[in-house]
């Protein structure tokens, strides 16, 4: 379930259901597949991935360069 919230509005809450449950033995193929072009960006950005979690790191040799 989730409920969103917008200053003093609050929605009821919402059944939240993707079709793919925890621990699925085909989320984890699935979710790398899904991932796969993030994980290959460009000379100046690297990407690490594992599990479900990516994280993407910019490398140059200044601020200006990186952003």
């Amino acid at each position: 379930m989730t409920r969103l919230k917008f200053d003093d509005y609050t929605l009821e809450p919402i059944p939240i259901d993707n079709g793919i449950g925890q621990g699925d033995p085909i989320s984890l193929p699935s979710f790398n597949y899904y991932n796969a072009d993030l994980l290959k960006l460009s000379e100046t950005l690297q990407a690490l991935g594992y599990v479900d979690d990516i994280m993407i790191m910019a490398v140059g040799k200044d601020f200006e360069e990186t952003t």
